[in-house]
């Protein structure tokens, strides 16, 4: 073999010592040089596949990549599971014809290069990526969580990353859903019902902070000061919850509606209620409470009718 063959094989030992990718060697003919250029492409091949523990991601939800921190972050590794995630197959990534980058929304390309660049500098190991979305081979959008480690040469320099991403669109539309429920329990402000005759009553939903604790109280105020309002019914059947916190609130809200001639009762309070109340030493025994609604309704209108 010529001159050219052995300068051939120095260099390309010398990039799989730094970590760099190249072609394989030809492996033509025969002799020591043949038989030197094989097992450094089987010493190449076999970093290139990435870690020894492969088989942990092949079937879980953890999909493994190993990108070049060069533009676009060429995959040199990704764990056979990532069809599953994609919709590609390894080869497509392996032989460089799709870069991690064309993965990712371009909306969030931006943010995510940024974080990328946030953490590459000094001596940061690893660091999280906010979620961000990918697209599907079939055009579905996913959202991903990225857990992303960094490999730094002898000076320090960033050469490669090591990502482990999975799927988290189910938990984000979780988290929107639960978001506009909040919304939608915010929204409804102080519903202020007239249930009989001089009673209304006020469903509780949800946390009463100070916010929305606000809200009730004047539109309870409102009503009661608009006179012929005798009794409020305060409702807890949708509170899950109550706080220290909470309890102020209500014991503020009952003072506030007695100065107006208004007498506030409670109902709906559950057993978990009930417990948390006594274990936070709150001192309801000057109101009246009734297990449910209905309850409640019934007491109020038969002391009425005596």
């Amino acid at each position: 073999m010529s001159l050219s063959t052995i300068e051939e094989i120095e260099a390309f030992a010398r990039r799989l010592a730094d970590g760099e990718t190249t072609e394989p060697l030809s492996t033509d003919g025969e002799g020591a040089l043949a038989s030197i250029s094989a097992s450094l492409n089987k010493i190449a091949s076999a970093a290139k596949r990435g870690p020894d523990d492969d088989a942990l991601f092949a079937r879980g939800p953890v999909v493994v990549f190993r990108w070049r921190n060069i533009e676009g972050w060429p995959v040199e590794f990704v764990s056979t599971n990532v069809e599953g995630l994609t919709g590609y197959p390894v080869e497509e990534f392996s032989s460089d014809a799709r870069p991690y980058a064309s993965l990712i929304e371009p909306q969030d390309l931006a943010r995510v290069t940024q974080e990328v660049a946030d953490n590459s500098g000094g001596t940061t190991a690893w660091f999280e990526h906010q979620p961000y979305r990918i697209r599907h081979r079939d055009g579905r959008t996913l959202w991903v969580y990225d857990y992303t480690v960094i490999l730094r040469d002898e000076g320090g320099a960033p050469t490669h990353f090591y990502g482990y991403i999975m799927d988290m669109t189910e938990r984000v539309a979780n988290d929107e859903l639960i978001q506009r429920q909040a919304e939608v329990i915010v929204n409804l402000g102080a519903p202020v019902l007239q249930v009989w005759d001089g009673v209304v009553a006020v469903p509780l939903v949800g946390l009463l902070d100070n916010e929305r604790a606000a809200v009730v109280t004047d539109a309870l105020l409102g009503r009661v000061s608009r006179g012929a309002t005798s009794t409020a019914i305060l409702d807890l059947t949708g509170v899950d919850m109550i706080d220290t916190s909470t309890a102020h609130h209500l014991g503020k809200m009952i003072r506030a509606v007695g100065l107006l001639g208004c007498e506030c009762v409670i109902s709906g309070m559950s057993a978990s209620v009930a417990q948390i109340v006594v274990g936070l030493d709150i001192d309801f025994r000057d109101y009246r409470i009734y297990r449910t609604l209905a309850a409640a309704l019934s007491s109020v209108v038969k002391a009425r009718a005596r």
